[in-house]
């Protein structure tokens, strides 16, 4: 197979091309909003996994270590703060951006406490969001 090439009909990136893709987590429990952010970041290039849980999202993390993470605090019932807090609290790990994302004000006003890198209220303007993660990725 030779990369940047058509082969067989199917184009083939470069292998740079592929290699340097960002992979955001999502955790959230609203499906539209993590249908929403898929659909946005895929199409900005980034790799996007998605779930509804924190248990799940922390699974997630640890087996494809993504390089941001977009979490909801109120995730059901569990709470996106102690997701970002157990990850944070890791040396391994403590680099990863974590934007934590809230329709609460109130609940984003200590973010930092819980090792986020940044807050986002919701209902969020998408292209700031957008250049809040461009932002922290590079």
């Amino acid at each position: 197979m030779i990369e940047g090439k058509r082969f067989d009909g199917i184009i083939v990136e470069p292998m740079q091309q592929r290699t340097a893709m960002k992979k955001i987590l999502v955790v959230d429990d609203d499906t539209d909003i993590l249908l929403l952010l898929k659909a946005k970041l895929s199409a900005t290039g980034y790799n996007v996994t998605t779930t509804t849980s924190c248990t799940e999202g922390l699974n997630v993390f640890y087996t494809s270590l993504p390089d941001l993470v977009l979490l909801d605090i109120n995730v059901g019932s569990e709470d996106g703060r102690e997701m970002c807090r157990s990850i944070k609290q890791q040396a391994d790990y403590e680099h990863i951006p974590v934007i934590l994302i809230s329709a609460n004000p109130e609940a984003l006003k200590l973010y930092a406490d819980y090792g986020a890198t940044a807050a986002v209220d919701k209902p969020f303007e998408l292209n700031h969001l957008l250049d809040l993660i461009t932002k922290h990725l590079n």
